[in-house]
């Protein structure tokens, strides 16, 4: 039987790790089983950036840095209301630097100022709480 291969181990062999994603806490910018991810190995990344790591229960996470720490990273999704409990700065696997969409463009992360998302790192709390209410009214409606 053969066993799966890590993330980090293919980021450790070949500097770059390419896939496609399951979860909707980076929507709208990353859209799941869509869009193809360019992920590499890295130790220079910033506030903004959008980072791959392993998290507490060694899941992998893939989120926007909302603050970098002396002893600690702060993360949290862009759909997300809530922020990651924060990690080291070792448990950081790799920086995401391009987005192939579906329709075959391509998004530089490094060059797209709308996909760094200011809004998203610097006024979280207020986007958190108006997400909340959205999520609560639309729950009120369904019922």
């Amino acid at each position: 039987m053969q066993s799966l291969t890590k993330f980090e181990d293919v980021l450790d062999k070949d500097g770059e790790l390419i896939f496609t994603n399951v979860g909707y806490s980076m929507y709208p910018l990353i859209k799941q089983r869509e869009d193809v991810l360019r992920i590499v190995k890295t130790d220079n990344y910033k506030k903004g950036d959008v980072v791959l790591y392993k998290s507490h229960v060694d899941h992998y996470v893939l989120h926007r840095i909302l603050k970098i720490k002396k002893d600690n990273i702060i993360l949290a999704g862009d759909y997300n209301y809530f922020k990651d409990k924060p990690i080291t700065k070792d448990k950081v696997l790799g920086l995401l630097t391009t987005i192939t969409k579906k329709d075959g463009k391509i998004i530089d992360l490094s060059k797209d100022k709308k996909a760094r998302r200011f809004f998203y790192t610097n006024f979280f709390h207020v986007k958190a709480f108006f997400q909340l209410i959205g999520k609560v009214l639309h729950l009120r409606k369904i019922k």
